[in-house]
């Protein structure tokens, strides 16, 4: 360091800024600077003595009358043993103050008024006085603010923590140790300990923020006292190194057992607690009454379920017992039917026998050359005829009036004679047997010819060919159909294909369908059938496929809308019924049982009932039996 030029000529040398000659050169430089060295020499302890004599000047008015009350050394002469027992801020005369309220310019005129009474031209002691060097020691030291925090650090600290087997009152065995060790916290203000009747919020936020205390704790000058490794002492830089690098790594391994420390206060405090204690039991009572409140409420459920298991397992067992019942009931009527038809077969063979031998042994009378029962008639009342019928047949035969009977008597023995009379009764009951088996048989031959008309036409609007293998549209799959178009609504990615998917995996056994035979379906169901192409289908089916309806389909339309205008225009019948019923026939199969099938197609019908819409169906299908006669040119007897 060099000085600058005045108008004293000083020798420029290097020194160290520290120690006693240091001291004396800045009092020498402040001086010539000041104007105040003259040719009698530079006394460097008389401008300190004159600064003391002008502060307690000063003291004794009004502006630094405080200095007295502010430093306060001791009133004896000290000794290197006294030293040793004083720390710095005592040695300052600032011991009754905190390190906190220690500010650079109070420790500055604390240094100055220490000097004025430990320097070793006013005790004499010379330039080794221990006490002279401990004072600078102790600026050295306050004046730099790491060496500071450090010294402050370790200064009069009691590390020493409960055990937590303590016996009295919690706040007065850790509420000192919380305020001694808050005077290392970074972050401020520092919540205290509270008292018994504190909030539950409040604790939980006083141990919140000690559980992530920061400290500003230096163990720099601690490490270095235990290492006796002293940064000033080194010979040489690399030493100097060496012991800074060992001084910081038990500096940081103390930093950490410092944290372990607080950790370990914090964990005894809160086992120790008596607010956080009772806040436990609070919470253990209301975790209890929770648990009890749940297992109250899953015995009620538990109750309950065995309850509406038990009524359940009744109900399955009286309708078990139902269904048993009926069922023995309808074996014992399957059992009296065939009982009653073995007896009425057995009758009516040994009449016919009985009958054969009458006409046998009438040869040659006037009796002779009488009809008898047929054997193509006898094997058809066994194929087709029920018991009611095999019964009315064998009346006849006897020459009786039949009346059915739910529970006939035994069976009566057979007469010498057969009534001729009965062999008319008994073919007209063939005819009419043989009769409602024709009708069954058109009319399912109509609704499937209607069916398939439906399909060619849906296609030819889509502009599509009709696949002559495509199996008929069952009940089963009509209905699942119509689930699967509600189940994936208009505009669902790939729907047609997901309904077709759906309608084959829901019915089980079925050819499986594809999603252009959905579309089509679905078309017929949601329109309808026009009533041109049902009357046109009703005539196809009733001719059996003949030339007519081949050679012209043009022919065949205009024949169908004609009747369908004729028709619908009596009766009551709107188009819009029509329409409904047009569907209904398509939709519902003649392979259906009869009434069933008539009960879901009146359902669909609006404002007309079971009968009206049978009846209506017995009409179209008159008409366009009318229609395609004379068309053909052929005298038929129409039918009834």
């Amino acid at each position: 360091m060099t000085t600058e030029e005045t108008s004293i000529d000083l020798p420029v040398r290097e020194i160290e800024t520290c120690g006693l000659a240091y001291f004396r050169y800045q009092l020498k430089r402040q001086a010539i600077e000041a104007g105040e060295a003259g040719s009698g020499g530079f006394d460097p302890c008389k401008r300190l003595r004159d600064e003391a004599e002008g502060e307690e000047e000063i003291g004794e008015g009004g502006e630094g009358g405080s200095d007295d009350t502010t430093f306060r050394f001791p009133k004896k002469t000290l000794t290197p043993k006294d030293v040793k027992k004083m720390d710095y801020y005592e040695l300052l005369g600032l011991g009754h103050l905190s390190a906190t309220e220690v500010g650079p310019d109070l420790l500055k005129k604390a240094y100055r008024k220490a000097l004025l009474l430990y320097h070793p031209d006013k005790t004499g002691r010379g330039d080794r006085d221990e006490v002279f060097i401990e004072v600078q020691k102790a600026y050295e030291t306050l004046s730099d603010g790491r060496k500071k925090r450090a010294y402050d650090s370790e200064m009069n600290f009691d590390e020493s923590i409960p055990t937590g087997r303590e016996k009295g009152d919690f706040f007065k065995v850790y509420g000192p140790v919380f305020d001694r060790n808050a005077r290392f916290a970074v972050k401020r203000p520092v919540p205290n300990l509270g008292r018994e009747d504190s909030k539950i919020e409040d604790v939980y936020r006083f141990y919140d923020y000690w559980g992530r205390f920061e400290s500003w704790r230096d163990f720099s000058l601690k490490a270095a006292e235990e290492n006796d490794f002293h940064v000033e002492a080194a010979g040489s830089r690399e030493e100097k190194r060496w012991m800074q690098k060992e001084n910081d790594k038990l500096a940081r391994a103390m930093k950490k057992e410092e944290y372990k420390r607080l950790a370990t206060l914090v964990e005894r405090a809160r086992t120790a607690d008596p607010r956080l204690k009772r806040a436990k039991e609070l919470e253990k009572e209301k975790k209890e009454a929770i648990k009890a409140a749940r297992t109250a409420a899953a015995r009620e459920r538990e109750v309950q379920r065995r309850k509406d298991a038990e009524e359940e397992t009744k109900k399955k067992e009286e309708e078990e017992a139902r269904l048993k019942e009926e069922r023995a009931r309808a074996k014992l009527v399957r059992d009296q039917a065939k009982k009653r038809m073995r007896s009425a077969r057995s009758r009516f063979r040994a009449l016919c026998s009985l009958l054969h031998r009458q006409e046998e042994e009438a040869v040659g009378e006037e009796t002779a050359g009488r009809r008898v029962v047929s054997v193509e008639e006898e094997d058809f009342m066994f194929e087709h005829v029920d018991v009611m019928g095999m019964e009315e047949a064998v009346a006849a035969l006897e020459g009786v009036p039949y009346v059915y009977q739910a529970e006939p008597d035994g069976p009566s023995p057979p007469p010498a004679r057969v009534s001729p009379a009965g062999v008319a009764r008994v073919t007209a009951i063939v005819e009419r047997e043989r009769q409602k088996r024709r009708e069954a048989k058109r009319e399912e031959e109509t609704s499937k010819a209607a069916s398939g008309l439906a399909h060619a036409s849906a296609e030819k609007d889509g502009g599509e060919e009709s696949s002559p293998k495509e199996a008929a549209w069952t009940e089963e799959e009509l209905g699942v159909l119509a689930k699967a178009v509600v189940r994936f609504p208009a505009g669902t990615q790939k729907r047609w294909q997901c309904i077709a998917d759906y309608l084959n995996h829901m019915v089980r056994g079925a050819s499986l369908r594809s999603k252009e035979e959905c579309i089509k379906q679905y078309q017929v169901v949601q329109a309808g059938v026009s009533k041109s192409r049902v009357v046109a289908a009703t005539g196809g089916a009733g001719a059996g496929g003949g030339s007519e309806g081949r050679k012209s389909g043009k022919t065949g339309t205009s024949r169908g809308e004609d009747n369908g205008k004729a028709v619908a225009s009596g009766d009551g019948w709107s188009q819009e019924q029509q329409k409904q019923l047009e569907a209904g026939l398509v939709t519902y199969p003649a392979s259906m049982e009869k009434n069933e099938r008539w009960k879901r197609i009146s359902e669909g019908v609006q404002g007309k009932s079971k009968k009206e819409c049978a009846e209506r169906y017995k009409a179209l299908r008159a008409a366009v039996a009318k229609k395609k006669e004379e068309a053909a040119g052929a005298k038929t007897q129409p039918l009834k």
